[in-house]
């Protein structure tokens, strides 16, 4: 009787542990915006095995403002479609401007997360970036800041002035997450940020983007894309300088005992 309930408890305790995955996918629709309001379309759908909670959809513009998007709870395999009615917060060029679209939600045990999404909204006149660039991949501990890299590239003839940002998940953080750049024509340059976990879970992947805007008669804008992936900490990891150290103490006591030896 006892081997019966060991085994039903030992069969069980996998159920309990078990954890199930979200994986929500954003797509994002915009129209050429002629007046000074438009609507962007929003469809999230979740391809994991468990149901996100509290989903609210909010959209990041220093250019455009709209009410955020409650969702409620988001099914595996049940997509969820809304538009964000958008208005104009200044006086702009026409041109393309970056937008974000952010997801906040949350796991059954109540753990949130969160997600972003690029996209732009055509002002008035449809206008390519010939200013493009990309973010390295990094693996980020989650107790330990580190050096992300951002590559920035001017294909065009011109030079330009880069407003550069930085735009993370709320479970990262980055010191000085805004930075203006000027480079010249067909010139590669790098920009590091500081990026730290104030939250994010060990083993999963987040997104990372950079805005890169500037303006001549028109506004430009692109995005680059990295992956920020969250590792457990190297418990036997150590410092740099360490074996320089090592390396040094070492030659001073070859160099004490082959003089002592001669002596």
């Amino acid at each position: 009787m006892k081997k019966l309930i060991i085994l039903l408890i030992l069969l069980f305790i996998p159920n309990l542990v078990s954890a199930g995955v979200i994986s929500l996918t954003t797509t994002i629709s915009t129209d050429l915006m002629i007046e000074d309001d438009t609507k962007i379309h929003v469809k999230l759908l979740n391809s994991g095995d468990e149901p996100a909670y509290n989903v609210q959809i909010s959209l990041l513009s220093e250019d455009f403002e709209s009410n955020p998007i409650f969702a409620g709870v988001l099914s595996p395999n049940e997509p969820f479609e809304e538009y964000f009615n958008v208005t104009l917060t200044k006086e702009i060029l026409p041109g393309n401007y970056p937008i974000t679209v952010l997801v906040d939600y949350a796991d059954a045990n109540g753990y949130p997360f969160s997600s972003v999404s690029p996209s732009s909204i055509i002002y008035k006149n449809p206008i390519p970036s010939i200013v493009s660039g990309d973010i390295s991949e990094i693996s980020l501990s989650s107790k330990k800041s580190k050096k992300l890299t951002l590559n920035v590239r001017n294909l065009d003839d011109v030079s330009h002035d880069v407003n550069v940002k930085l735009i993370l998940p709320r479970e990262l953080k980055v010191v000085d997450d805004q930075k203006i750049i000027s480079i010249e024509p067909k010139e590669e340059k790098q920009l590091n940020f500081e990026v730290s976990s104030v939250s994010a879970l060990v083993g999963s992947s987040y997104v990372a983007l950079a805005s890169l805007e500037y303006e001549d008669d028109l506004h430009h804008s692109s995005f680059a894309r990295g992956i920020i992936k969250i590792v457990e900490e190297d418990p036997f990891e150590f410092p740099i300088w360490l074996p320089i150290l090592s390396f040094c103490c070492l030659l001073i006591i070859f160099f004490y005992y082959f003089i002592r030896g001669k002596k």
